[in-house]
């Protein structure tokens, strides 16, 4: 079943009302995925209360809100696994596929925004090969919650080895202002900013003690905790185009070196 005939038959059911099957459908796609489990909590919760409503314990207001709540969540699980698949497709492309192979590389965590341009798809598939080379396997974000950001990204990172953070521009200030209408105003003038959750990312796998390595790009404004002069956070600084750096030093030899750190940590779990 390909994910496209799984949005529709799931859709389908909990149109008509059929949610068990519904959530059935779900468990047999995505086997022993963790996200899930709050579905199923839900699921048992909405079926406490349909006990009680029989009992005279609940009524119809108690019901219909937690049937409410469990078709929501079910349609946002849907909707945060399209979601996932569409920014796995916009940064490695379609050339990846999940391979039994993978089960034995060291997996950690790649903190990357979507690339918006040829010369960062390209960058990131290098970068991505390089590492699969190296026995190392970069894993993005798999879900996402609306109500709760941080849970999805701190679980992902719980379950691995270490951190990979790529920052690449997202944003450019031909001219603009900060600090507008202080003393303290001052003039921006052509810089680069990468991507906000790039800094989160950054912050708990620092506060989870995992290896930790920056890639930013020279171009980037130095700011929060993607700055040169955080060198006790792995900042390295590269050329997004020119990737062949990731071979060259001193590039290659932070990043082997963070890879010896990466499989030391997992031998040490």
């Amino acid at each position: 079943m390909t994910f496209e005939q799984l949005e529709t038959s799931v859709r389908d059911l909990v149109s008509l009302n059929k949610l068990e099957e519904a959530i059935h459908v779900l468990q047999e796609y995505f086997a022993d995925d963790e996200e899930l489990d709050g579905i199923t909590l839900q699921s048992a919760n909405y079926h406490a209360i349909k006990e009680n409503q029989i009992k005279g314990l609940a009524d119809n207001l108690e019901v219909e809100l937690a049937l409410n709540k469990l078709r929501s969540n079910v349609l946002q699980l849907l909707r945060s696994k399209k979601e996932y698949q569409k920014y796995k497709e916009q940064t490695f492309g379609n050339k990846l596929s999940d391979s039994s192979s993978d089960t034995e590389k060291v997996k950690v965590f790649f903190s990357v925004g979507s690339p918006f341009n040829d010369d960062q798809q390209q960058y990131i598939n290098k970068l991505v090969t390089y590492f699969d080379q190296n026995g190392i396997a970069l894993e993005t974000l798999k879900g996402w919650d609306d109500n709760d950001p941080l849970v999805p990204i701190i679980q992902e990172m719980k379950h691995s080895n270490g951190c990979l953070v790529l920052a690449l521009e997202r944003y450019f200030v031909s001219d603009g202002t900060e600090k507008r209408g202080s003393e303290q105003e001052g003039k921006i003038v052509g810089k680069s900013y990468t991507s906000p959750w790039l800094h989160i990312e950054t912050a708990l796998a620092r506060s989870l003690d995992l290896p930790l390595i920056i890639l930013k790009d020279q171009s980037l404004k130095n700011e929060g905790l993607i700055h040169d002069d955080k060198q006790e956070w792995g900042i390295v600084r590269i050329d997004q185009s020119k990737i062949e750096q990731i071979e060259e030093y001193p590039v290659k030899n932070f990043i082997l070196s963070w890879i010896k750190q990466v499989k030391k940590f997992q031998e040490n779990k």
